[in-house]
């Protein structure tokens, strides 16, 4: 194993536990997240939006299928899933606990620099993640 697939597979590990305390040993500090609905740079704002959707989905929890390297990235290809049990933050305002549950193909692309990550991009379908909580209505 290389150290940025290391790095990557103890972040899905980390989150899967709620071992926030490894983020310093983790995480780069200027740590640059590229999501779906915005971009963020530091530990403090990654742990914030994490620790966010560990509120949203208690029980959530991410399962890796796959991990392809390249370039010195790792790329990680999983399911995120969990139940809507807890307020979800979103960039339009909070969505209250639906109590549906959610499977969501992710796919995260990090990079890791002197046995840190210093970026990470996740991948996933908004509009999944919208109908499977029931936020619009399924397409037909």
């Amino acid at each position: 194993m290389t150290e940025v697939r290391d790095l990557a597979e103890l972040h899905v590990r980390s989150f899967n536990e709620r071992a926030w305390h490894l983020a310093p040993e983790l995480y780069a500090p200027d740590l640059a997240v590229v999501q779906p609905d915005g971009s963020s740079q530091g530990v403090d704002a990654f742990l914030r939006h994490a620790q966010g959707m560990a509120t949203a989905f208690p029980d959530s929890r991410m399962e890796i299928t796959t991990i392809v390297e390249s370039d010195g990235r790792a790329v990680v290809e999983g399911c995120y899933q969990g139940t809507h049990t807890g307020p979800m933050a979103t960039p339009q305002g909070e969505v209250p606990p639906t109590g549906r549950p959610l499977s969501l193909p992710i796919c995260i692309v990090f990079e890791a620099a002197a046995g840190r990550i210093t970026s990470l991009h996740p991948y996933y379908d908004q509009m999944t993640l919208a109908t499977q909580l029931g936020l619009v209505p399924a397409a037909v």
